[in-house]
């Protein structure tokens, strides 16, 4: 045999060698890539279902705080219209949040104080004053549940 088949013989055994070796590693590639894009599903999946059981049980604690701003607001029927703040103080808690006690028949909304019908400056009774704290508490409540279940979500995504 000659030196130039010896040689080409060589060359064919190399690429085939080559070709194989390429193929074996595109194979252990391949089941890398799959056994990647199974675990990735799977942290979805299991990231998926933190998130469902978090967004059930924050409405479920949603529905217990209006229960309960619900009963709160049938016990504040049975309120006294007794006057316990002045109408200074009404004034200055109206002027710390956005949803003031509202104004009387007659007064605009961004009236400071507030007339009753009997002529006389507004004063806030235990109902008003009830019925205030009791929203208040209840959207405390439901932003605190809010703000917990996204930390939730948040700690779930980076253990």
């Amino acid at each position: 045999m000659s030196a130039l088949a010896k040689l080409a013989i060589v060359l064919i055994i190399f690429a085939a060698g080559g070709a194989v070796g390429i193929k074996w590693q595109l194979g252990v590639q391949a089941r890398a890539d799959v056994a990647t894009a199974e675990a990735r599903a799977s942290d979805a999946k299991q990231q998926r279902s933190f998130e469902d059981k978090a967004a059930t049980t924050h409405a479920a604690a949603l529905a217990a705080i209006n229960q309960k701003l619900g009963d709160a607001r049938a016990y504040i029927t049975k309120l006294s219209s007794r006057e316990c703040l002045s109408a200074g103080t009404v004034s200055m808690l109206n002027g710390t949040g956005d949803k003031p006690v509202p104004a009387a028949a007659g007064e605009p909304e961004s009236s400071t104080t507030t007339v009753a019908a009997g002529g006389g400056l507004r004063f806030a009774t235990e109902r008003d004053v009830a019925g205030a704290i009791a929203t208040c508490r209840a959207r405390y409540a439901e932003v605190s549940s809010q703000v917990n279940q996204i930390l939730d979500i948040e700690d779930g995504k980076h253990p």
